[in-house]
């Protein structure tokens, strides 16, 4: 026996019965939906062009990218409305290097490289360009790699790594053009107290990063650039302190690693201390001198010390971007970009080493053409009192540090050229 019960609320009446009525309230729904369904087809299939027409309809835009609404592809949009309600043109799209998007490759375990990346990307947005940062890794094997897979447009790799490895990047150099020289990341060589040269390290355990990396690219350089071969060791920095502890290491080598939380709470103890690097004119075209103190290193430093170390810097180089390459102009767009608006990245809240960054700096790498001839066409006349202020900053510097006297020819010098400035 079939049951059917029927209610009523706000007006409307309600009825739930056996399977019959169940069957037929669903044809009646169904032919009450058919009719809206077959005018809305009828809609569509008039007045619509075939789909992806580049002519828009009179007063619509077309989209510079995919849009979706309702879940369907929408090709065009009306005039954009501003905040008092009017109508208003469609924003121009770019037209500088921004118009199509480019990638910044920086290597992942390199915080001040990734930093640097980001800064670079927020200060080109001033001129429209589009980027994006890629966290990856940049040793000379990997940047092979990145160049051969059209993986990115730009990258900040270390310097050292790049120039010292002839062998490794000899393939590849040309298609990989230098831009400009960045910031430097100090190099520190943790070791036991009894380590007080750095060559006792030579056929000893010393960690020198994560394998395929920027620092352990750099460590590896430096080691080879000063003749010593130690037994290399490849792990995260954590790790790597805590064999140092156990005794399965002689010695740690950090890059970059200012920051560095397990590097600043290491050492309390006393059992260790950084190791000194001494400056000499071979080291000069990979690397720049550096001194550390107590208030960098409270742990590793006496209150009363200073350690002679070294700062490998960075590269802004271009990927793949020779000039045969089809993304030389683009690349050369961004370059220029970066020149011009140079200024945006020394504001306060940039990285310091922005303001340590000398655009002109010349590298014995290939240079990209779109850089060269920006610094050609800043160059100014030559400036004596300028050049002998240079020669002198220069001497003080291979020196290791500012002496009394070297200081007071520096000011003087300095004085000299300023008054004879414009």
């Amino acid at each position: 026996m079939k049951t059917r019960v029927s209610w009523s609320s706000c007006g409307r009446r309600f009825a739930f019965g056996g399977e019959a009525d169940r069957r037929r309230t669903a044809r009646k729904a169904g032919f009450a939906a058919l009719g809206p369904a077959l005018a809305g087809l009828t809609l569509i299939w008039a007045p619509l062009p075939a789909f992806g027409d580049p002519t828009p309809p009179p007063g619509m835009t077309p989209y510079d990218h995919p849009a979706f609404h309702d879940g369907r592809r929408v090709l065009w949009h009306g005039a954009r409305r501003t905040r008092d309600g009017k109508s208003g043109d469609a924003p121009a799209t770019a037209t500088t290097p921004g118009a199509r998007e480019y990638s910044i490759l920086a290597d992942a375990e390199d915080s001040c490289a990734m930093r640097l990346a980001g800064e670079f990307v927020a200060a080109l947005q001033a001129d429209g360009a589009k980027g994006r940062v890629i966290a990856g890794r940049t040793s000379p094997a990997a940047l092979a790699k990145a160049v051969k897979s059209d993986a990115a447009d730009l990258a900040i790799a270390p310097m050292d790594a790049l120039i010292g490895a002839d062998e490794a990047t000899a393939d590849w150099r040309d298609r990989a053009p230098y831009i400009a020289r960045l910031g430097a990341e100090t190099i520190e060589v943790i070791a036991p107290r009894a380590v007080v040269d750095i060559r006792q390290l030579a056929g000893r355990p010393v960690g020198l990063g994560v394998a395929d990396r920027a620092g352990a690219a750099s460590a590896a350089t430096l080691f080879s650039r000063l003749g010593v071969a130690p037994v290399p060791s490849f792990a995260s920095l954590a790790s790597e302190l805590a064999d140092l502890t156990a005794g399965r290491l002689d010695a740690v080598v950090a890059v970059g690693a200012k920051s560095s939380k397990p590097l600043a709470d290491f050492g309390k103890d006393g059992r260790f201390h950084l190791v000194p690097i001494p400056w000499s004119p071979a080291l000069r075209p990979l690397y720049a001198p550096a001194r550390l103190t107590a208030k960098d290193r409270p742990n590793l430093i006496g209150a009363d010390e200073k350690v002679d170390t070294l700062g490998a810097p960075r590269a802004l180089i271009a990927l793949d971007a020779a000039p045969s390459s089809a993304r030389a102009d683009h690349v050369a767009a961004l370059a220029k970009s970066f020149f011009d608006g140079f200024d945006r990245l020394l504001g306060p809240d940039n990285d310091a080493s922005w303001r340590d960054v000398n655009l002109a700096a010349a590298a014995t790498w290939p240079r990209l053409r779109a850089a060269q001839a920006w610094i050609d066409l800043k160059a100014t006349a030559p400036n004596a009192s300028l050049d002998a202020f240079r020669a002198a900053a220069a001497a003080t510097s291979v020196n290791g540090g500012p002496e009394a006297a070297d200081a007071d020819r520096l000011y003087d010098s300095l004085m000299q050229w300023r008054d004879a400035g414009p």
